[in-house]
């Protein structure tokens, strides 16, 4: 169904009572042809809350306001100019927050809303307007477009409900106001014509009925020329209406008398002009604005007026013109009525380019001309390009040659801390011969005296202010500590060079009070000199040890009466630069003298990047939800790595728009589409010839988007770029949701594993350290696992930035962090067999000790066998679960239950006859000596142990010799043998746990020990290390108190029941007698006496 609206009427629908129109979801489908450029096309209005669609400059535009909603209403835009008078396809869809608004197949960019308030359901419970709505309606705020629909439109429907027809079949609750004609008109008021230059011009002469006439017609134009005819009156009276800059100027011919209208013009609207001319004056309206010429005498005779649109004398505006009216009544530009100048007949290509997404950054000014558009970024912008977003200063003369390679020696403006730093940019001198090195001059870089004054004696009591300055303009202007601070900051290193002359003068005055230091940056007090560290009392000599006195730290601190000289570099950038320097005299006397100088600020390169974090994993990320707010098409980025490839940046909007950037062993590549129009793009910056990204150097990646180009530079490399036309306007950029960071959704298995920094969006550096102890394998600051230290026990670590390696070779450690004693697992009757040939020597303390860790679940074996060479035998093992220990002549059997699978620490001293079993200690008197250092076999396992038998024994000190370190250690020990069990397996290294302290899959017979065969891989993951973010860790710190504190409890509970209880019994004992007495020694104090026949 078709329907014309000649910009004044309407159609309506009433939704009140039980007709509400009430949903989560809105579909809205219809044709639109028309040469307007604003106007209501619908308007569904209802308590709270309403949808309107509009046009404006020439686009389409929705607003939506929900009910209760607290942010600003929801607006979409489209990029399809529609004010051609061709046939336009229109659909918008929503589902709750989310809409889309297409034209022809466009789809509207930016169309997610996120932080939406307020209801996502809309209630339409008032009226639905098709093509404007009545004066009085003030249901919407002021921003609605505040003119009707003027032009041709096609079925309309909205949420399933058919509107144009409904209301041309006479449809209950619809109707009409005004002439909605049915069909799609094509008379002279919905036609438009084209000036197509500045030439071209539509003339018109007519004799008036009388001596009161009127003329009026629309216009549009974007021509931001400067005096360009619009309108030129021949009559008694002439005047003339000029556009510059889109203001219009009203003059009256032959005098100065002139008018200036308000509104600015040349915004690709239409714009009413009429005249309305009497016997005594004539007004001239433009909109709403009139300016009036009022006649020196009545004009009694009117002769033919004429009336010239476009050039006349001076050049004419662009532009379009439609609806003419003489006298009120209509008339055809293609009339003989009209005579024409290169004038195009039903047409009006004119755009308004800054419309609807305005293009310009920074508080530029948008300039739209007839085939683009210009930003104007302003005489005291610090913003240029051609969208005004590229900050105008570099950070340092380095970065000023790299981003121009051709630079030439002269004086620049930089600004080290950039736009949003507290600190304004400054000029320097920058040269070819040295393009790392950035200077900044002061007024004491030449020798100046210490004035010999009663004023200047004392400690420091003569201050030299430095005041450092540009060098450039006459007089100097002052470059502030702060400002040079800022370029110490972002430089690789810096230096300044101090000098002092001296005679009779002491400088440091080390140890004593100093007569002389530097101030920094940070007004800190230096109490040293070039060539020594900050702040170490020292000069250069004192350094190397070669001042004049050996016993002073400075040449002049020895006061000697001869000419002598400190000097030398500081080179300690965080101190830089030299605020001010403070010298003194020990008293007053002519003999002595001092000169000083200080050099240059001189910094060089670029420092390390900041806000550093690591990838450990190729599924670690960072990811930056609302990154889009500091978006000005620009993207730097730092990375360091030493893996192969990875992404580095992903980007997904939810229409298929999206930007990827790769790192390859060689390439560094962006692929992208962001609305251009182009499809996917691809640009790859390869490295230069026998070099690599992955050099486990930091590079730096700057990405450029903007509406007509996109770039990518990579270090100094040359910058590569690619330029394209768009088919529509589109926003600055079609970017939506969220920024990652090492990761890629769509790839996971394609992650950058390495360190990132210096995360620049827009001009906004990234915190991004601040985000990792949210995100799983992501690790602050940057260096490879072993930068962590995992590896305990001062063990050697290598490995990279995803894996390290522990070296526990030649150490009493094992496991993956070095963090167990070294131990092994027997099974069966497998054996580590230790033999001495000779005498061993006692422990330092003259003890004898044996001391081992063992965790079984075998209810009978043999742990460890001692004999040495003249009989002696100690031996302890497990019977019936239960411990014993055989020594010369006796057994020794425990009651407590040892064969719990759980660790236990075993001591036996035959020095002075004890067995410690997990802390509890007892006395074996057998009034026999026993020494096990005279040529020992130990036995760590037993053949004998059956097959069954699964254990592991780790920590075994035996005389202080580390038994299981010879046993496997590199190379083998001579004096160790493995004995292999019946299956022909011999003893293996593991860490051996406890049964509560270890998980396994599924159960297992055998010991829970890991051997280096089970542990796992040799390169451990750091990702487990790399994500327990502060809050984890206090809880587990205190479900582990909390453990620890049970354990306690109950252990000591179970001491005190147990306490005493070890006892020996020997049946048909012969005729030895053996008092054994012992002592329990733990929390509690137990003491016990029994009398056995041995």
């Amino acid at each position: 169904m078709f329907a014309t609206f000649d910009g004044f009427s309407y159609a309506s629908y009433d939704a009140s009572d039980n007709r509400a129109i009430r949903s989560e979801n809105n579909d809205i489908t219809f044709q639109i042809r028309t040469f307007s450029t604003d106007g209501t096309i619908l308007m569904a209005n209802g308590t709270g809350n309403y949808l309107i669609l509009e046009m404006k400059s020439g686009y389409l535009r929705l607003r939506i306001r929900f009910r209760y909603m607290t942010t600003s209403e929801y607006i979409i835009d489209n990029g399809v100019k529609i004010s051609d008078n061709i046939w336009h396809v229109v659909q918008f869809s929503r589902t709750k927050h989310f809409g889309t608004l297409t034209v022809d197949g466009v789809r509207s960019p930016h169309d997610r809303r996120s932080g939406l308030s307020g209801l996502d359901e809309l209630i339409i419970d008032r009226y639905v307007y098709v093509g404007g709505y009545g004066s009085t309606n003030n249901t919407v705020d002021n921003n609605v477009i505040a003119r009707n629909y003027s032009g041709c439109m096609r079925d309309m429907v909205f949420n399933g409900n058919a509107l144009l027809a409904n209301t041309f079949n006479r449809q209950p609750f619809y109707a009409t106001v005004g002439n909605v004609i049915q069909g799609c008109a094509t008379t002279p008021p919905f036609i438009a014509s084209h000036l197509e230059s500045r030439f071209s011009r539509l003339v018109t002469r007519w004799t008036p009925n009388g001596l009161d006439y009127s003329f009026d017609f629309w216009f549009r134009t974007t021509d931001s020329g400067s005096n360009r005819e619009l309108v030129y009156v021949e009559a008694t009276y002439s005047v003339v209406i000029s556009l510059t800059l889109g203001i219009a100027t009203m003059l009256q011919v032959g005098t100065t008398d002139t008018h200036v209208f308000a509104p600015k013009l040349n915004d690709g609207s239409w714009h009413q002009f009429r005249m309305i001319a009497s016997s005594t004056s004539f007004r001239v309206y433009i909109d709403n604005d009139f300016g009036s010429v009022a006649f020196e005498r009545v004009v009694t005779g009117q002769p033919n007026p004429q009336i010239t649109i476009g050039q006349k004398n001076a050049e004419g505006f662009v532009g379009c013109v439609r609806n003419i009216r003489i006298d009120g009544i209509q008339r055809d530009v293609n009339s003989a009525t009209f005579t024409r100048n290169n004038v195009r007949y039903n047409s009006c290509p004119i755009q308004n380019f800054c419309q609807p997404f305005f293009p310009c950054y920074n508080n530029a000014t948008c300039v739209s001309n007839p085939a683009s558009f210009q930003c104007v970024c302003g005489a005291n912008s610090n913003y240029e390009g051609t969208y005004c977003q590229l900050y105008k200063y570099r950070r340092s003369c380095e970065e000023i040659f790299i981003f121009n390679p051709n630079a030439q020696t002269g004086y620049y403006t930089i600004d080290p801390d950039g736009p949003l730093g507290s600190n304004l940019p400054f000029p320097t001198r920058c040269s070819t011969s040295d393009r790392a090195v950035t200077e900044i001059p002061h007024n004491h870089e030449s020798l100046d005296l210490v004035p010999t004054s009663q004023l200047n004696v004392g400690y420091g009591r003569f201050s030299a202010k430095i005041q450092y300055r540009d060098g450039v303009r006459q007089p100097l202007t002052n470059v502030s500590v702060g400002q040079g601070s800022s370029l110490a900051d972002v430089s690789a290193s810096c230096s300044q060079s101090v000098r002092y002359r001296c005679q009779r003068s002491v400088l440091l005055n080390t140890p004593m009070e100093p007569y002389g230091w530097w101030v920094s940056r940070n007004n800190m007090k230096m109490v040293s000199w070039g060539g020594a560290p900050a702040d170490s009392r020292k000069c250069a000599c004192g350094v190397t040890n070669s001042c004049t006195n050996t016993t002073k730290m400075c040449n002049c601190d020895s006061d000697a009466g001869n000419v002598l000289e400190d000097s030398g570099s500081i080179t300690d950038k965080r101190y830089l630069p030299i605020k001010e320097l403070r010298f003194g005299y020990a008293s007053f006397d002519r003999n002595r003298i001092a000169l000083y100088s200080v050099g240059k600020l001189i910094c060089r390169g670029t420092a390390t990047p900041t806000h550093i974090i690591t990838f450990t994993t190729s599924e670690s990320k960072i990811e930056l939800p609302d990154w889009q707010s500091s978006f000005q098409g620009i993207i730097e980025i730092a990375f360091k790595s030493a893996i192969s490839s990875g992404t580095l940046l992903k980007n997904g909007g939810r229409t298929g728009d999206f930007l990827e950037l790769l790192v390859r062993p060689t390439s560094v590549q962006l692929h992208y589409d962001l609305g251009q129009g182009t499809g996917n793009d691809t640009l790859i910056v390869n490295s230069a010839s026998n070099t690599r990204f992955n050099d486990d150097q930091w590079h730096t990646v700057r990405l450029f988007f903007s509406p007509s180009r996109v770039s990518i530079r990579v270090d100094s490399n040359p910058e590569i770029g690619r330029n394209f036309q768009q088919l529509h306007q589109v926003a600055r950029l079609d970017i939506d949701g969220p920024l990652f960071v090492g990761y890629n959704p769509q790839r996971p298995d394609d992650g950058y594993i390495g360190c990132v920094g210096n995360l620049y969006i827009g001009e906004r550096l990234q915190h991004l350290d601040s985000f990792a102890a949210a995100f799983r394998g992501v690790r602050n600051n940057c260096g490879s696992a072993c930068l962590f230290r995992p590896c305990q026990h001062n063990t050697p670590c290598t490995g990279n930035y995803s894996h390290f390696y522990c070296d526990c070779d030649k150490t009493d450690w094992i496991g993956q962090k070095c963090e167990a004693p070294k131990g092994a697992h027997f099974s069966g009757g497998s054996t580590v067999e230790y033999k001495v040939t000779g005498m061993l020597p006692s422990l330092s303390n003259g003890r004898q000790d044996i001391s081992f860790t063992f965790s079984t679940n075998a209810s009978d074996c043999r742990i460890i066998h001692v004999q040495t060479r003249d009989g002696q035998i100690v031996e302890f093992g497990l019977s019936n679960g239960r411990g014993y220990l055989s020594v010369p002549n006796q057994r020794l059997d425990l009651q407590a239950i040892l064969s719990d699978e759980k660790l236990h620490r075993v001591t036996i001293s035959p020095t002075d006859d004890t067995i410690t079993i997990d802390g509890v200690t007892s006395l074996v008197r057998t009034n026999i000596a026993i020494s096990v250092i005279t040529a020992p076999t130990v036995l760590i396992g037993s053949t004998s142990n059956q097959r069954s038998v699964s254990m592991c024994v780790n920590d075994v000190s035996f005389v202080g010799i580390r038994i299981m370190n010879l046993a496997f250690n590199s190379p083998q020990n001579d004096s160790i043998t493995f004995i292999r069990n019946s299956d022909g397996v011999p003893p293996t290294a593991g860490v051996c746990y406890s049964s509560d302290s270890i998980f396994t899959d599924t159960p297992t017979p055998s010991i829970r020990s890991h051997s280096p065969s089970r542990l796992p891989p040799v390169l451990p993951s750091v990702a487990a290390q790399a994500n327990v973010t502060p809050g984890g860790i206090v809880g587990i710190v205190l479900f582990l108190l909390i453990i620890v504190s049970i354990i306690i409890a109950l252990y000591i509970r179970q001491s005190k029941q147990d306490a005493g209880k070890y006892t020996t019994e020997e049946a048909n004992a012969d005729a030895h007698e053996a008092i054994v007495e012992f002592k329990s020694i733990g929390p509690d104090t137990v003491n016990g006496r029994k009398e056995l026949h041995v």
